[in-house]
Parts: C-alpha cells; structure tokens; sequence
C-alpha cells in the first residue's frame, strides 16, 4: 500500500463511524512506519498489524487493506476479487506448538502462489484471505485458485510429523449490487 492509498483511506474517514476513526488513523499510521517490514519478516513480529505466528497481515490489518481496495475500484470502476482459504489441521496434534509451525509452512506456501500486489492476511486461527486486484485476464482467479490447493494439498511435515491439510477455498468478487450496500471483507462464497 503506497502513501496515495493510505491518503485516500484517510481522506474518507469521514464516511466512517465515529467509534472507527481512530482505529483507521492509528492503522494508517502503522502501515507507513513499516512499510517495508514485509520484506523483512523479523520486524513486522511485535506489531499490531501482524500475525504473530505466520508474520503475514492479520485480520485488522486485513480490513484496511479491503477498505482500500474497495475505494480504488469504486474510483476506476473495476471489479477485484477476495479468496478465502479455510484451512483445517488434523485435530489429534498432541502438540500446539506443531500446529503453529504447520501455520508457517501454509503461510509459506500461501505466499508463492500470489503476486507482490496481492493482499494475503491470516484473519482467523485457520483462514487465510487473499484480495487480488488488478485482475490480468479472466482466467486469472482460476489460476490462482489452483495454485492454492495443489500448493495445499501436499502434505505439511513438521518435525517427523506428516499432517495434511482439509482446504475450503471460496471466492466473492466485489464490488457488486448485491454486496455493495453490505460490504464485509471475510465473507465469501464456496465454489
């Protein structure tokens, strides 16, 4: 996100609650101070906009970045996309410490199967959301959508343990009439 999009961001403020505003001012804020912290993961850990296990966006940080995406497709009249990948881990780990790890690894994977312009955000214990603007052709999300679950479907190994992953990946596209007066960035439709 570059500063004309944080700008932007804040020059709607006014278009939120009350209650929101600060939070916005105090999200834009962090998004400059580490603009550059996803390039280097170790110091985006400690911060409010940051999982602290697999290092990417967290759910907050998730928010600006589709209420961004939101306002720049209103502004050119495109459509963008949101996929949501659910992940579920087998249950019986005895350790938790494995599940995290397995996190990362899925975080890792996630990572190369999107473009640098992408968003992709831990939102929720085991899902993950990707925003994807600045669609190339229209078989992009199929793509996309692909790499994801082959990336998925191997098997995540941590220690001597092999454990695989159960992944749900739906897609929403916004903005459109039927979603646009309720707009909610982790909803989404399962294909």
């Amino acid at each position: 996100m570059n500063e004309i999009e944080l700008a932007e961001i804040e020059s709607r403020i006014l278009e939120h609650p009350v209650e929101a505003r600060r939070d916005i001012l105090r999200l834009t804020a962090e998004l400059r101070s580490l603009k550059f912290a996803r390039s280097s993961p170790k110091s985006a850990h400690g911060s409010p906009l940051y999982d602290s296990v697999t290092g990417l966006l967290n759910g907050g940080a998730y928010g600006v970045r589709f209420a961004g995406a939101i306002a720049r497709a209103t502004r050119n009249r495109k459509r963008f996309a949101v996929m949501s990948v659910d992940v579920a881990l087998a249950e019986d780990s005895p350790d938790s410490g494995e599940n995290e790890r397995a996190l990362k690894i899925i975080a890792e994977r996630l990572e190369l199967c999107v473009r640098a312009a992408d968003t992709l955000a831990r939102i929720d214990d085991e899902k993950f959301a990707i925003i994807l603007e600045d669609l190339p052709q229209d078989g992009h999300i199929r793509q996309v959508t692909d790499k994801v679950q082959r990336a998925l479907s191997e098997p995540v190994t941590v220690g001597e343990r092999s454990m695989h992953a159960h992944v749900r990946v739906g897609i929403r596209y916004y903005p459109t009439a039927e979603n646009t007066a309720q707009l909610s960035p982790l909803d989404s439709r399962r294909h």
